[in-house]
């Protein structure tokens, strides 16, 4: 190729690169979506919202959404106060005190209902009239402390107190409480794997939670989190050993009632299975089942 031609070439290159430079974007790239959709808007000023004052007359909602009633949130709330009001976001020591856009009360409040309801942030930006990123600042000042003013709450009982307990439930005299792990289905982030954590049986990510409730109602044991498998019985070999003198102790003789996917051992007292029935059980639930479907 003669020298005139390749500069010739070369001249064409560098025309189309200068072309493509010079060329303006389209306007929706340069315009922000907030201004093609609302002309003219700049801004929004925000000037919170007492939300607590709004739903606390509501009793029954107000535990659904919250987990608790009025009057047990106005405890947490006294409870937590001291702590929260002298940290920061970052839960360093607070040096100025800023003007919030809400008070501690809905500051919690706003907390409790993103744990209890998973909210997205635009939504409890819009309900407690604050901007997204005051969301987001908010529940990360505030869950830490709710984590450790709850886990203050709950004990493991001495084994006095688990005998104590044992002929509360007169169909299973032994039981002092119970145990159930469930899955809990998560968003599934776009950008960060999060492939432990995924379940192949339910198709979605998720993470357990097991719980070991007494005959009395009290939460006594939580572990939320991945276990390493969504099975009940793999969950609770993960967990600490429960049994007489383990970490978490109970008497001989007591036991927690749980379903057919946990191990029946020496502190489970789990549903009887198909192998384990005697054989006359067996024909008469065979005889029973052939005669619901004749009568059907």
């Amino acid at each position: 190729m003669a020298l005139q031609e390749i500069r010739l070439v070369l001249l064409s290159m560098v025309a189309i690169l200068l072309l493509f430079v010079s060329l303006n974007p389209p306007l929706d790239d340069v315009v922000p979506l907030q201004q093609r959709i609302l002309p003219g808007f700049h801004g929004h000023q925000y000037d919170g919202r007492d939300v607590f004052s709004l739903i606390s007359g509501q009793f029954w909602l107000f535990w659904r959404n919250t987990g608790e009633t009025p009057l047990s949130f106005i405890q947490l709330v006294t409870d937590s106060s001291p702590v929260l009001g002298r940290v920061n976001v970052h839960r360093d020591a607070r040096i100025r005190q800023r003007r919030q856009k809400i008070n501690l009360i809905n500051q919690i409040l706003l907390a409790l209902m993103w744990l209890r309801k998973y909210l997205h942030f635009d939504n409890l930006a819009l309900w407690f009239d604050i901007d997204p990123a005051s969301v987001v600042r908010i529940i990360y000042k505030v869950v830490p402390e709710l984590w450790r003013y709850f886990q203050n709450q709950m004990q493991w009982p001495i084994d006095l107190e688990w005998t104590n307990m044992m002929g509360n439930w007169p169909e299973f005299p032994s039981a002092v409480g119970s145990i159930d792990s469930t899955p809990h289905e998560i968003y599934r982030p776009l950008t960060e794997p999060q492939i432990l954590f995924y379940s192949g049986h339910r198709h979605y990510h998720c993470f357990n939670t097991l719980l070991i409730i007494d005959n009395q109602g009290h939460l006594r044991y939580v572990h939320a989190g991945f276990m390493g498998s969504m099975h009940d019985a793999t969950s609770y070999r993960r967990m600490p050993q429960i049994g007489p003198g383990l970490p978490l102790s109970l008497p001989h003789g007591a036991h927690f009632l749980a379903n057919r996917a946990y191990p029946d051992g020496v502190s489970l007292l789990t549903a009887v299975r198909a192998q384990q029935m005697p054989k006359d059980m067996k024909t008469y639930k065979c005889i029973g089942s052939i005669w619901r479907l004749m009568d059907g």
